[in-house]
């Protein structure tokens, strides 16, 4: 891999997409190159857009498909892809850093968010952690890993950046 790999885990309503933002405007404004990838684990089926072209290529039995645009470029698969796999479509663009939404169980090293004490055991059910966000601040103080408010992210950013670089506290 040409690029560091970090996931941003934790349960629905974590503030897992909040602070993706942040760390891809952090990077982007530092000028990083942020690819991003987002595991959709609730279910369900994607939205699409009913009517397009590439919804009827879709329908119709495309393996794959894809539109481009001027600086949009979607696909849509009718089958799974494993993590690894998608990890190797993103050596093909022009990135820095990979930032994953999700997929709780991969060993990327993480930052692991928890809401409230309700959510702890998680940790235990993780690998690879290097960071945790609380959204409860009377945890912080709790665990043996850098620690940090979900409610100050933006305070805490070049910490983390720097976590990332591997300069861990």
């Amino acid at each position: 891999m040409t690029f560091p790999i970090y996931q941003v885990v934790g349960y629905k309503n974590s503030g897992k997409t909040t602070l993706m933002e942040k760390l891809i405007q952090y990077f982007s404004n530092h000028n990083v190159r942020v690819g991003t990838l987002k595991h959709h684990g609730h279910g369900g089926a994607l939205k699409t857009v009913e009517g397009t072209d590439s919804f009827r290529h879709s329908q119709s039995g495309s393996h794959l498909s894809a539109v481009q645009g001027k600086n949009e470029l979607q696909l849509t698969t009718n089958f799974q892809m494993e993590l690894t796999e998608l990890i190797k479509m993103y050596t093909f663009f022009n990135i820095e850093l990979l930032l994953i939404e999700g997929y709780k169980y991969a060993d990327y090293p993480k930052i692991a968010l928890v809401k409230d004490e309700d959510d702890i055991h998680l940790l235990h059910e993780l690998t690879n952690v290097k960071a945790i966000g609380v959204r409860d601040d009377k945890l912080i103080d709790m665990f043996d890993h850098f620690t940090f408010s979900l409610n100050n992210v933006e305070q805490i950013l070049p910490q983390l950046a720097d976590i990332f670089q591997g300069k861990e506290n």
